[in-house]
This record gives C-alpha cells, structure tokens and sequence, in this order.
C-alpha cells in the first residue's frame, strides 16, 4: 500500500471515543492535523469545543495552517492523530508552546529507538499510553475502506506535571 502524501488517515470514530472514555480534556482542545474532523467530530458530539486547523484543505476546516510553525497556543489541551513521519516533533513543539495536556493516535512502534528514546522520551515520558488490545484499521483519506487492521496503535498521553515513568493501560474490544 503506499502512502498518502501527507500521511491524511482520518481517525477512527471509536479510537476518540475509547480516549475520550479515559481522559478529561478541555474545556476547549486544539486538533492541529484535523484532516476531514473525523477526530473534532466527536469530541465536538462529547461537548468539547474544538479549535480545528490542518496544513492541507480537506474541505473542514481552516488549512495552510503549520503546527509546527506555530508560535503560540491557541488552547492548553491538544489531541491529534498526527503525521506518523512528524509524530516526534508535533510532540516536542507542543510541550516547546505549553500545552499542559495532550494526547496523539501512535503506532506501538513510536516506543522504540534509541535516538526518540534521548531526544523526547528520557526528557518528557508520556503520563500514560492506553494501548488497544485489537489492532484499529486506519484507511487512508482515499482508500477503499474493506481492509483489517493489521497495525498496533495506542494513545500516548503527555500531562503536565507527570514525570514518572509512563502508566499503560489497554482498551479492550467493545470498550
């Protein structure tokens, strides 16, 4: 399968849903990737304001927005399913503007390496990881949608404050 572009694989519903049902967020959070809402969407339906923005114009919301130029926040809580080949530094630019919690749809995987592990995880440990225990199917933005997960994903949660080493906890199927 090859890759969109810029890496535009919508949110799966369930995915906020399951993150929404273990963390508090808000009264307003920032989803700087927001692609086609599928992620602002709900946690709109949940009754959190949502600011939107995305570098590409996926017909949503405001685009030619980067994230990673920004300059200030423009709220203290931050969730995204963000650009798999920028995760790191969409991360390390959040906690550089203060955001005092945010979580981010990851591969498993975003664990490993030795280079991650000195340049994000030995400063700034996520708090907590919420893994799911069955693998999620992400399609891309313009992919046909009759294919299985085949990838593990959890979220990966900063809050400020929380420096221990990170909490796991999994997300069970029907949960």
């Amino acid at each position: 399968m090859t890759r969109h572009k810029d890496d535009f694989y919508p949110t799966p519903p369930e995915a906020t849903r399951a993150l929404l049902r273990r963390e508090s967020f808000g009264p307003t959070i920032w989803e700087p990737a927001a692609g086609d809402g599928a992620l602002a969407n709900v946690c709109r339906r949940q009754g959190i304001e949502t600011i939107c923005s995305d570098l590409n114009d996926y017909g949503y919301c405001q685009s030619g927005i980067d994230f990673l130029l920004e300059q200030s926040r423009v709220a203290d809580h931050l969730i995204t399913n963000p650009p798999y080949r920028l995760a790191e530094e969409f991360i390390r630019h959040a906690i550089h503007l203060g955001c005092t919690k945010h979580a981010y749809l990851l591969r498993l995987s975003f664990l490993e390496g030795v280079g991650r592990h000195q340049r994000l995880f030995s400063k700034h440990p996520p708090a907590r990881i919420h893994v799911f225990s069955h693998r999620l199917t992400i399609w891309r933005g313009d992919q046909d949608q009759t294919s299985t997960g085949t990838t593990a994903y959890g979220w990966f949660v900063w809050d400020a404050g929380e420096t221990h080493s990170p909490i796991i906890e999994w997300i069970s199927d029907g949960e």
